[in-house]
């Protein structure tokens, strides 16, 4: 009876790793921004792939709840209890007071507690984490029980591979009747769904091709490993079924385009080599090791001639990200008139006079009058004092265009100014409409909104705000804001809300005009300023402990029994995942895997720790 109970209550942890990444259905939501300028007026929008992932997760997370206060009840079936003295327990216990902290004392708790627009990772999904990593932790206590959710890992990462697989070669389910279907299982009045990839690009049931990279690099040791262990009842099964999902996986890996997945399995096989290397020689020797290096170099050639763009454009975003071509980097509105600092540094002002023969007005930083020619063709201005003008190698890239208009706000129109960062190389002009409002000057933005001209604090990638597919500049906007969140956070799913969404001026200097930046694309960023730098300290203390610990346990052994193979790949796996969180957010699209595979390699390492101490008092 007690391993029919221990096998019942490994479902919510397998529903948890494997369903619940699958997940993918619509659901219609009030978004709660449209009061902001910087947000458009839409009240309404569709999610379909975090939601109800979320909303599973919390379901399982009751169930896993329930399942413990069962074990309570039934003595004979409780799990050892005083695991929970551990310092990884600890740490996560540590993080979780923290985030529920950061919720209460939000400035947007609604958010904070059950998630917000793209970002449906609330306080209760975070509990929900730690719930399902302690369930793992104290239930998976045999061998028996830990390949029962191995066998649901390999079986999920199949499926997520199979259906990123027909997304490469064209055979999307989601854009099919079926797939269609699916996704408005609850809404009522059905809807056509359209997507903004390109057939072949993959996103799997994951929402980003980021976070296919993410989930490939969790899944694709695990596949590995399996595949390559002897197992002696359904051995053939998995290892078939891991073999042919580590294919699939790969093939879905490179069909997202992710570079960030990339870099973290490969990090993750360069941190084994390096981790195994004296055995790794002793076991094949130099001729297998000098024939899979070959193998490997073979394979990237023929990845970089069958998929030369994308390489390219992998390459580009870490070592030759476009130039930042701006020449404005900032506007403000003072009593002498519209201030624009070029990114030079260089300031200089503008003032709509109201006069009809002579509508713009210009001067320095002094208060000198600055000549304006009239280019009457295209009805703008320009300064003729060719210093506040972009060069490079003596050439203009851009220069500074005015035009008089009028815009129209609530019924009433204001005269207004068109500036114009007029491009001649590389990209399209930089626009801004700025409104004289009284005595001051606003920004009428892309959504026919105004709002203030604030100072906008950035810090780091100068010059190169387009590193990382523009992440150089959404860090440089996160940085400054970390010196308000060192206790507590703005609360989880509130990053939208402490963004500087209001910075018009860089936003679309980066193309991201019109744009809502919900994420900082740093899951350390990410941790810091929602739940705050205690919170990220023990999120880092709860890792580096198992990290450490399984160090200890793995190094210069060769790994001989299941569970030590496996304990192994579970660390080879989450180290490839916290290094894609350098590049990467946290998300219910994936998170649960890390932190349920997190749970599984602490249990891996108590069993590994246990069965070694018994061979010393019993060798045979």
């Amino acid at each position: 009876m007690g391993n029919i109970w221990r096998t019942i209550r490994t479902v919510p942890v397998l529903l948890a790793l494997a369903f619940v990444p699958l997940i993918v259905t619509a659901k219609k939501y009030n978004i709660g921004l449209n009061g902001y300028p910087w947000y458009s007026n839409s009240e309404t929008s569709t999610d379909l792939f975090l939601y109800w992932k979320g909303q599973a997760l919390i379901l399982l997370a009751f169930l896993m709840t329930a399942c413990l206060l069962i074990s309570l009840a039934e003595r004979k079936w409780m799990p050892e209890w005083r695991r929970l003295r551990s310092l990884e327990i600890l740490w996560l216990g540590s993080y979780l007071i923290l985030s529920v902290l950061s919720s209460l004392f939000s400035a947007y708790p609604s958010f904070a507690i059950w998630g917000s627009y793209e970002q449906w990772e609330g306080l209760f999904v975070l509990l929900a984490y730690g719930i399902l990593l302690l369930y793992v932790y104290l239930t998976v206590d045999t061998e028996w029980i830990l390949r029962l959710v191995v066998y649901g890992l390999v079986a999920g990462g199949f499926l997520m591979g199979l259906l990123g697989t027909f997304q490469f070669f064209g055979m999307d389910l989601f854009r099919g009747e079926r797939g269609q279907k699916l996704m408005n299982l609850f809404i009522e009045n059905k809807m056509d769904f359209t997507f903004n990839f390109s057939e072949g690009w993959v996103y799997a049931s994951l929402y980003n091709p980021n976070y296919v990279g993410s989930y490939a690099a969790l899944l694709l040791p695990v596949l590995v490993a399996v595949a390559l262990t002897e197992w002696k009842k359904l051995s053939r099964f998995w290892i078939m079924t891991a073999m042919v999902g580590a294919c699939l996986m790969t093939v879905t890996l490179l069909g997202s385009h992710s570079l960030t997945g990339c870099v973290g399995v490969f990090a993750s096989l360069l941190f084994l080599v390096v981790f195994r290397w004296r055995r790794i020689v002793s076991t094949l020797g130099w001729k297998k090791l000098m024939a899979a290096a070959v193998g490997l170099g073979a394979f990237a050639a023929a990845m970089t001639v069958l998929f030369p763009e994308q390489v390219g454009a992998g390459v580009d975003k870490l070592f030759h990200p476009k130039e930042d071509t701006h020449m404005i980097r900032q506007m403000l509105s003072t009593g002498e008139g519209l201030q624009i600092t070029t990114a030079g540094g260089a300031e200089f002002y503008v003032r709509l006079t109201g006069e009809e023969t002579a509508p713009l007005g210009a001067a320095d930083a002094e208060g000198k009058e600055l000549a304006l020619l009239y280019h009457e063709g295209g009805r703008y201005y320009t300064i003729e004092d060719h210093a506040y003008d972009y060069k490079k190698d003596g050439v203009v890239i851009a220069e500074p265009r005015l035009f008089k208009t009028v815009v129209t706000v609530d019924g009433v129109n204001y005269d207004a100014l068109r500036v114009v960062d007029h491009q001649f190389v590389y990209e399209k002009d930089k626009a801004w409409t700025i409104a004289k409002m009284g005595n001051e000057y606003r920004v009428f933005n892309a959504f026919q909104k105004v709002d203030q001209l604030q100072e906008i604090p950035a810090m780091g990638f100068a010059g190169c705000q387009h590193f990382g597919d523009k992440r150089g500049y959404i860090w440089s906007r996160t940085i400054p804001l970390l010196k308000d969140f060192i206790v507590t956070g703005s609360g989880p799913s509130t990053f939208t809300m402490i963004f500087p969404n209001n910075d018009y001026i860089g936003k679309t200097n980066m193309n991201y005009d019109g744009v809502t930046v919900t994420k900082p694309h740093n899951m350390y960023l990410q941790i810091w300023t929602q739940t705050g730098l205690l919170s990220l300290m023990a999120f880092l203390l709860l890792f580096a402990w198992y990290f450490v610990r399984s160090l200890g346990l793995y190094w210069n052994r060769q790994p001989e029994t299941v569970l030590e193979k496996l304990g192994l790949a579970f660390m080879t796996a989450l180290f490839g995942y916290m290094v894609t969180g350098i590049a990467n957010d946290s998300t219910v699209a994936v998170a649960p895997v890390f932190w349920g595979m997190l749970g599984l390699g602490m249990a891996a390492n108590r069993m590994v720790a246990k069965d070694r101490e018994k061979q010393k008092f019993d060798p045979n």
